[in-house]
């Protein structure tokens, strides 16, 4: 995991270095991606680049070219099977601080491996709690930025609290969690928030959402209400870190039974087994 990629060439972690001048340092001003490796094989990498680019797009810079070339030797020079893949771009550096960015600049482009903990099957059996919070975060919560100040702030939350998760209300709807995207259940049918610039069109929420129709089950993408949260009959928050996180208390509210709920189980083992045969 030592080895990283940083503006061309291959080098060790330590001796990574980026100017005080860069865009991302002074502004957080750029977008970044992370893409998991099951057995050496990078795991929907179109869909993940596509996101990016489209990040990109909506902070006006262009397509990183050759990216999926230094992943692929990224990958190579690692001896781990399973790991995540870190792509972090911004838009360069500026020789002086100015709000407004030069036509010119080149980005930076940082590309590592990076490990997070991916939870059993014995600890998706037992749940986990989550807590609400206001969603005070910006506006554009579409674009995969590396401006999380408020992501970072939620989550905290819920960790020194002794949750898993921040879930995200916003006017009454909510939106997300603070790392992750939400699944409810009520009455056998799966619901999960309709795509908007207050959320980030998760690219495991999409593939959760493919699998959950292709296995003939019911899913709505709509608007859900704080109310309709906590009366739910299963909650869970998917990431690419961990694809189905089961949700059994929210706050002091209990979820259904307050056991972890059989769609969510099957859920998550549809979606173990994708991975598996990927």
């Amino acid at each position: 995991m030592d080895e990283i990629y940083l503006n061309g060439k291959f080098i060790s972690r330590l001796s990574a270095q980026i100017s005080i001048m860069d865009r991302g340092f002074l502004f957080g001003d750029g977008v970044y991606e992370l893409i998991p490796v099951y057995n050496k094989k990078i795991f929907l990498l179109h869909k993940h680049l596509n996101r990016l680019k489209n990040s990109l797009d909506c902070i006006g810079m262009s397509d990183i070219d050759g990216i999926e070339d230094i992943i692929d030797q990224l990958i190579s020079r690692n001896t781990s099977e399973n790991f995540f893949i870190y792509l972090h771009v911004t838009r360069g550096e500026q020789l002086q601080r100015n709000h407004i960015y030069g036509k010119a600049i080149e980005p930076t482009v940082l590309v590592m491996c990076e490990e997070y903990p991916s939870y059993d099957k014995d600890q998706i059996k037992n749940g986990f709690h989550a807590c609400m919070h206001e969603d005070f975060r910006w506006l554009k919560s579409n674009i995969k930025s590396i401006s999380l100040l408020g992501n970072v702030m939620l989550k905290n939350h819920a960790s020194s609290n002794g949750y898993y998760e921040t879930l995200l209300i916003r006017n009454n709807k909510l939106t997300e969690g603070s790392a992750s995207n939400v699944f409810t259940v009520k009455n056998n049918i799966i619901h999960t928030p309709k795509l908007s610039n207050e959320l980030l069109p998760g690219v495991t929420r999409d593939l959760l959402i493919d699998l959950i129709k292709n296995n003939n089950m019911r899913i709505n993408e709509s608007d859900i209400s704080q109310e309709d949260l906590l009366a739910s009959d299963e909650v869970w928050c998917s990431s690419s870190t961990n694809a189905v996180v089961p949700i059994t208390m929210v706050d002091k509210h209990q979820i259904g039974s307050g056991e972890v709920g059989n769609i969510s189980l099957q859920i998550y083992d549809i979606t173990k087994d994708f991975i598996k045969n990927y």
